[in-house]
């Protein structure tokens, strides 16, 4: 018999979302922001990324980044830095 794989858990933390939103704006440093998902090519198409992967964007910007896609958008920005970034300062608060 052979049994399904169970599909893996997507890390989703309320109070993560909560530390992205005080920060300013990766972009224009607005301070009023969003948490926005960024996708990193491994979630499911149609699927939200984990928490893990979000960032700071004003409305604007996070408008502007959904216009333009995630090349033209981040262009030359290393958005998994800024991801990561943020992942350790997080953690580093929590200790």
């Amino acid at each position: 018999m052979i049994h399904p794989v169970p599909k893996p858990k997507t890390f989703r933390s309320k109070k993560y979302l909560d530390f992205i939103r005080r920060h300013p704006c990766l972009i224009c440093g607005n301070p009023n922001t969003i948490a926005h998902h960024e996708s990193l090519g491994r979630n499911a198409m149609g699927s939200k990324p984990p928490d893990s992967h979000a960032v700071p964007l004003c409305n604007e910007c996070h408008q502007r980044r959904h216009s333009f896609g995630v090349q033209s958008f981040w262009g030359g920005w290393d958005v998994k830095m800024h991801i990561i970034d943020l992942l350790s300062k997080y953690i580093g608060e929590e200790r």
